[in-house]
């Protein structure tokens, strides 16, 4: 079952957290779009500047993972309609089947979680709820929405009962 797994979530939803988790239980490959982004920082690119660079090597990499027979995780929100229509042009081209995670939790439970986590050069220290940006979107596809309040083994179980589903198994 090749798949590509978009995750979506404001920051401190508990994306990474359940890509973690979900990766080797699939197994897949995740691929964490703030290692990409806090490594292009490190070269002296702004973090304005990093995201369509970052967005790139992310895609590079899945394509390259799915090519040789690994389902990917993508751990990136999804506020852009270019990246779902990206996500699923890889997944088509690949023969992969494309599926949505979104995460969600109280605001409460976001701020104690970006307080706590460990901080790369590219991750939010605060919560940004703020009125869209030009062009940004949330998502409508089909996709499984996951309480991240939950303790993340149920939410493996049901991102992965969700995504057999998906699959046709």
């Amino acid at each position: 079952m090749l798949t590509l797994i978009q995750m979506h979530g404001y920051p401190g939803s508990g994306k990474s957290a359940l890509a973690r988790a979900l990766g080797p239980a699939m197994p897949a490959v995740v691929l964490d779009i703030d290692v990409i982004e806090s490594a292009l920082m490190r070269t002296g690119k702004s973090a304005e500047e990093v995201g369509p660079s970052a967005r790139e090597v992310l895609r590079a990499l899945a394509s390259r993972f799915l090519e040789d027979g690994s389902s990917v995780i993508l751990d990136t929100p999804c506020f852009w309609p270019i990246i779902e229509a990206e996500g699923k042009a890889l997944a088509a081209a690949r023969g992969a089947t494309w599926v949505m995670l979104q995460c969600i939790c109280p605001v409460d439970v976001v701020d104690r979680r970006l307080a706590a986590r460990e901080r790369l050069e590219s991750s939010h220290v605060a919560r940004d709820f703020a009125p869209p940006r030009p062009g940004m979107y949330i998502p409508d596809c089909k996709r499984m929405t996951l309480d991240t309040v939950r303790p993340i083994e149920d939410n493996v179980a049901i991102a992965l009962a969700y995504i057999r589903k998906e699959c046709g198994q």
